[in-house]
This record gives structure tokens, C-alpha cells and sequence, in this order.
């Protein structure tokens, strides 16, 4: 059963577009792979340092919307990469801090301005209200994405639906 086309389904398109442009991992010369997930590590200890005392692997699970165990494996990944480090807490001595060191400042600040250039560079020609309202709507369309995030939970039983064996009729 083929569902007709909706707006839906023309942005759930052009989403899975741009998560294939974006996550591609950035190559560097000699070095390892920078990955999406590690830019996106290091905006949220950059962001969370701004906001709290210390950033704990728990603060960038939250930021990230992702399990704890997932967000430790991802800041240790990072840290792998030398993109942040583990400093002793000043609040709780049996905890410790994230902190983004002088690479990953570099990698993060890099990344950043390269892409804001690109998207810039691809809506330049764009008339400035056309500009603005995809800015805002973008905003208020990742905004409502985070106060409702889609239920993992039933997009699991789904799938494990679609996997089961066909039962003849």
C-alpha cells in the first residue's frame, strides 16, 4: 500500500537529503575521520559550559536527546579524537567535567564557519524574506520536534511488525 503523496512526506524527503549531506563523516589528511557526532559533542559541551557549572556526560545526553550510553560513546569517542578531555570536578570530587581542548575549539570553530558559508552561499540568491522565513521556519520547526520527539519506542514495535516472518493466508 502506496500512501499519497503529503507535505509530510516531501520534507521526511528532503530531511533524509540533508542528514546524508551533513553526517558524512569530514575527512582530514593523515588523520581520522571527523565525525558528525563529534562536532555535534563538541557543540553541546561548548554550548552546556556556557550554561552550567560543568558538563557531565549526562548534560550532553540530555542536550543530545540520546541514552546515556550512547552519549558515552560518543564523548569517548571525542576524547579519542583529542577533542575533549575529563578534568576533575570543582563541585563533586567523585565526578568529572568535559572540557573542549585547544583542537577541538579549532575543529569546532572551523566546521561552523564552513557551513554557515555554505548555507549561505546556497540561499545568496535568494530574495531576503525568502531568507528569513525559512530561518524561522526551520526554528519552529526543530523547536516542535524537541518538545515532541517522535516515539522510538512504537517505530520499534513497527518494525519489528514489518520483520516478522509472512504468516500464509
Amino acid at each position: 500500500m502506496t500512501a499519497q503523496p503529503t507535505m509530510a512526506a516531501a520534507i521526511d524527503v528532503a530531511l533524509l537529503r540533508l542528514r546524508r549531506m551533513w553526517a558524512r563523516p569530514l575527512r582530514s589528511r593523515g588523520d581520522r575521520p571527523v565525525h558528525m557526532s563529534n562536532v555535534m559533542v563538541l557543540h553541546a559541551v561548548d554550548k552546556l559550559a556556557g550554561a552550567c557549572d560543568e558538563v557531565t556526560i549526562g548534560g550532553v545526553a540530555e542536550h543530545l536527546d540520546v541514552d546515556p550510553s550512547t552519549a558515552s560513546r560518543l564523548v569517548n569517542d571525542a576524547l579519542g579524537a583529542g577533542f575533549v578531555r575529563r578534568e576533575a570536578s570543582l563541585v563533586d570530587a567523585r565526578r568529572v567535567r568535559l572540557v573542549v581542548t585547544p583542537k577541538g575549539r579549532r575543529v569546532l570553530d572551523v566546521v561552523t564557519r564552513y557551513r554557515r558559508e555554505y548555507l549561505e552561499s546556497l540561499i545568496a540568491d535568494w530574495d531576503p524574506a525568502d531568507r528569513e522565513r525559512l530561518a524561522t521556519l526551520l526554528g519552529r520547526f526543530a523547536e516542535a520536534a524537541a518538545a515532541r520527539p517522535a516515539d522510538s519506542a512504537r517505530l520499534d514495535e513497527l518494525i519489528t511488525e514489518a520483520l516478522r516472518d509472512e504468516v500464509p493466508g
